[in-house]
């Protein structure tokens, strides 16, 4: 999935470009954006995509310069109170977290036994243990008692299995993740009573010698421009 990052480094900007730090959930709206959002706020945009709890909050603990970063409430308070933001970030916009199917078995998950159910007899379960779906698969393995039960099966790192017939494997990642992805079935949004939608925020760096410019994006992607690309992608704001 996309959480693993990959493409361009903000240690590679040049003077003047505004680094940005991007949760791999927003990724395609971004990017659909990145022209006019570079032309609006008068600078290249050098952009970072990873894991906002995992890579990109140990990127800015650890001291790497940026601009504007894209993350999640939780990650804000703890970099603000590390003294990395100059404020806790404002919102621009969330998506639910969804489940993905490989394999040619569907199985039911519309109520929390059933998707209980579906989890215990999965081949294998995939999400990203710092990725932006946490929440919910804290919400799901907690509230259906299964953590223990599951943990066997949920393994980030290991290759895809092959799947036989009536066989699947579950993914738990952002609408905005699943959607793109030709080798999973979206199965939709995770029902309500587990769901806990992820909320992208923007936040700027507490040492970023262009706060003109990271607020001026920001601006861009609190306005109308991007919600096309948003709500396209799994978004609402």
């Amino acid at each position: 999935m996309a959480q693993a990052g990959g493409g361009e480094r903000i240690a590679d900007a040049k003077p003047g470009d505004v680094r940005v730090l991007a949760t791999a959930a927003i990724r395609i709206p971004l990017d659909a954006v990145r022209a006019e959002a570079s032309k609006a706020i008068g600078h290249p945009l050098v952009i970072e995509y990873g894991s906002a709890r995992g890579n990109l909050k140990d990127s800015i603990m650890a001291g790497n310069a940026f601009e504007v970063a894209l993350l999640l409430p939780d990650v804000d308070e703890q970099l603000l109170k590390a003294s990395k933001l100059k404020s806790l970030g404002v919102a621009i916009a969330k998506t639910d977290v969804a489940i993905g199917l490989r394999g040619d078995a569907t199985p039911d998950l519309n109520t929390p036994e059933r998707i209980r159910t579906a989890m215990l007899n999965a081949n294998s379960l995939r999400w990203s243990d710092t990725g932006a779906a946490l929440f919910t698969v804290n919400k799901i393995l907690d509230t259906l008692k299964i953590r223990d039960a599951v943990q066997a099966k949920h393994d980030i790192s290991a290759q895809a299995s092959s799947l036989g017939p009536g066989e699947y494997e579950i993914n738990i990642y952002p609408l905005s993740e699943i959607m793109p992805n030709k080798n999973l079935r979206n199965m939709g949004p995770v029902i309500p009573e587990l769901q806990a939608p992820a909320v992208v925020t923007a936040s700027i760096s507490a040492n970023t010698p262009n706060t003109a410019a990271a607020q001026a994006l920001i601006k861009f992607l609190q306005g109308p421009t991007i919600e096309p690309a948003l709500e396209g992608n799994g978004f609402k704001r």
